[in-house]
């Protein structure tokens, strides 16, 4: 028998119609932004009910809160501990590090312009969106560097680079906003190499760089930053006719695939002055290995930069007096993915397994990480 019914919550869904059937999808109307940007007030979500009482980590649920239904994120199972420590998330101590798919859900534009990149080496050319590198050497790196200034999703100031955690879709806050450590930047490479050649390809900022060495044409994506204590980097290649998930189309802004699983390295960052409040720079270098110089001319430019994006990770928020919780045996501590507006385990304390009615259904992003997510 099916039956359908509306229940208005304050927190998560308004129910539009459902079957009460184990083994059919119930559906609703999400309210509120207390987990976007990755349901947003208005979206339809799908959630099969529960059959068992174990969930993954990072999962996003449906649970029963009093007489409300509401959507958040698993991220404490039972009996571990969680710590919120200076916008960080720790699981029985240690700081749980994301793969790409998860800062796809996470992670934040900061800036999407090539206007907001200099050329303090002058080997670099802007056209339209796009850079080109007309001097590649043997003898030095040619540096294209995120300029703040010329920023206009960037706070500026004498310190170099300062990124808050703030978020466009709230209404007017009156929190502290935070300085985030976490950011980053994602590019698409449209690489031409003679064969005997190869490049040195540089991710940096003013703590930690990665280093990729290619030695073949072609276009070539790339993610990197810093991202839960360490510096991560993933690269991979993309085909003529298809491009990959996870960068931004600086021309038509369409939806991309193929983003990699595993990040290709991750390297710690150092832990001194690891909570400054600014990061000086966000830099790419591109170096010959072998070869001779390489002045613009007739020929293809060597390297050329599309779509280059900064984006920046979640920052976590504790409670004002409480930043450590225990998570019992059959319980589950539950978040919101935008914290400033959130009420959840941090203010309820961890649900029952109970209570958890089932896991929302995946579905597609509108646009993948990081052209779908919204502007500081």
């Amino acid at each position: 028998m099916n039956i359908r019914f509306a229940i208005t919550i304050s927190l998560g869904l308004i129910v539009v119609g459902c079957d009460n059937q184990i083994d059919t999808s119930l559906s609703g109307r999400v309210q509120g932004m207390s987990m976007a940007p990755r349901f947003e007030e208005g979206d339809v979500i799908s959630w099969q009910p529960s059959k068992g009482n174990r969930f993954l980590r990072y999962a996003p649920v449906v649970c029963q809160l009093e007489e409300e239904l509401v959507v958040k994120r698993v991220i404490g199972l039972p009996k571990e501990s969680i710590q919120i420590t200076d916008g960080e998330l720790f699981i029985k101590g240690k700081v749980i590090q994301k793969s790409p798919q998860l800062l796809r859900q996470f992670g934040m534009i900061v800036d999407d312009q090539a206007d907001s990149w200099s050329d303090p080496t002058h080997s670099w050319i802007q056209t339209s969106n796009q850079w080109s590198c007309k001097h590649v050497s043997p003898k030095h790196t040619s540096w294209l560097k995120f300029s703040p200034a010329s920023s206009r999703g960037v706070v500026h100031n004498e310190n170099g680079l300062r990124i808050y955690d703030d978020v466009s879709w709230l209404p007017k806050e009156t929190r502290h906003l935070n300085s985030v450590q976490d950011i980053g930047i994602s590019v698409i490479l449209d690489i031409h190499l003679q064969e005997e050649n190869s490049l040195e390809i540089l991710f940096a900022n003013n703590q930690s760089a990665a280093r990729i060495v290619v030695r073949r044409q072609g276009r070539l994506a790339v993610i990197a930053g810093r991202l839960d204590g360490r510096f991560v980097v993933a690269a991979w290649p993309l085909g003529k006719e298809r491009r990959a998930g996870g960068i931004y189309d600086g021309q038509n802004k369409g939806v991309l695939y193929e983003l990699p699983r595993l990040w290709s390295a991750c390297l710690n960052v150092s832990h001194k002055n690891r909570w400054e409040h600014s990061i000086h720079s966000l830099s790419i270098g591109i170096k010959m290995i072998g070869g001779q110089e390489k002045l613009l001319s007739g020929e293809p430019d060597i390297v050329k930069a599309e779509g280059l994006l900064v984006w920046r990770d979640i920052y976590w928020l504790s409670m004002p007096n409480k930043t450590a919780w225990i998570v019992p045996e059959k319980h589950v501590f539950v978040l919101g993915d935008c914290p400033a507006v959130s009420r959840d385990s941090r203010q309820w304390g961890s649900l029952p397994i109970d209570a958890v009615q089932g896991t929302v259904l995946q579905r597609g992003f509108p646009q993948e990480f990081p052209a779908w997510l919204h502007h500081n």
